[in-house]
């Protein structure tokens, strides 16, 4: 009876648009602890630099199984913009989530939630939150609410350019957050390099082509960076250094590591305050 009341509860709060959680404040966007059930989970670095849409729901939550197909959309027209969808489960069993993520083919992350919900305040699903990309909380209430894309939107324009926005991966999508910088960069860069030597060039968007585009926006940010050197050494080495760690460990960039460490020496060791933020 209790749990037939609860449904209840969370169908009329849902399809009414009320949600509640706690003070903003008070909450952490810590999401390294969750128990994922999809394969190839977000990676820390991902979690920490990138917006995030996460949904509290359940497998015997109807308004929850309504508006999946909505979130699956969302994360589909959002997949090159460096944001990350998840679903966060208060089912018991994760193998009852995974059957029903296979079955619903949802193409976001899949957790269990397993105290997550209550640290933020949760007393109805289905409940979404949008998470700026430096962690702050911006939005709370209903997935399907207008408000929601609007948050999404506005998070997305405030956070930092990914590398390859609007560039078409193809197969190779599941790479675009790591190529976008990191420490995962060279890992997913070198992924490709593999592809690519065993590419017969067969695809529209085969290894060498994806190769070829990440190159050249590195590139774009390397001539930048020269171009700046000759005019202002200091800006320049916070360009320089902002390559280095987020792009750093492949070959075209290994000339940056030593042109930022000659510019340190040139300005006495001092690190631009801009280039130690980052």
């Amino acid at each position: 009876m209790k749990f037939r009341k609860l449904i209840l509860a969370a169908t009329i709060l849902s399809l009414s648009g009320i949600v509640t959680a706690a003070d903003d404040a008070k909450k952490t966007a810590d999401l390294s602890g969750v128990q994922w059930v999809t394969q190839n989970p977000p990676a820390s670095d991902e979690l920490n630099s990138c917006v995030k849409v996460v949904e509290f729901w359940a497998t015997w939550c109807w308004p929850c199984r309504i508006q999946i197909s909505h979130f699956k959309s969302l994360a589909k027209k959002y997949e090159d913009q460096n944001v990350i969808f998840i679903g966060l489960s208060k089912d018991k069993s994760t193998s009852t989530v995974g059957e029903f993520v296979a079955k619903k083919e949802i193409n976001y992350h899949v957790g269990m939630d397993s105290g997550i919900g209550d640290s933020w305040g949760v007393q109805s699903i289905p409940t979404a939150f949008v998470i700026s990309h430096d962690g702050r909380f911006l939005w709370c209430g209903n997935p399907r609410s207008a408000k929601c894309e609007a948050s999404i939107k506005q998070a997305v324009a405030a956070a930092p350019k990914p590398l390859l926005a609007g560039v078409d991966l193809g197969r190779f999508s599941h790479l675009r957050i790591k190529l976008c910088g990191g420490k995962q960069f060279a890992q997913a860069y070198a992924a490709l390099e593999n592809e690519a030597k065993a590419c017969g060039c067969t695809e529209k968007l085969c290894a060498c082509k994806v190769l070829a585009s990440v190159n050249t926006k590195l590139r774009e940010k390397i001539t930048a960076a020269q171009t700046m050197r000759r005019k202002d050494p200091r800006t320049a080495l916070t360009r320089y250094k902002e390559i280095v760690d987020n792009f750093g460990g492949i070959s075209l960039t290994r000339e940056c590591e030593q042109i930022c460490a000659q510019l340190k020496q040139e300005l006495g060791g001092q690190i631009p305050a801009v280039a130690k933020a980052e």
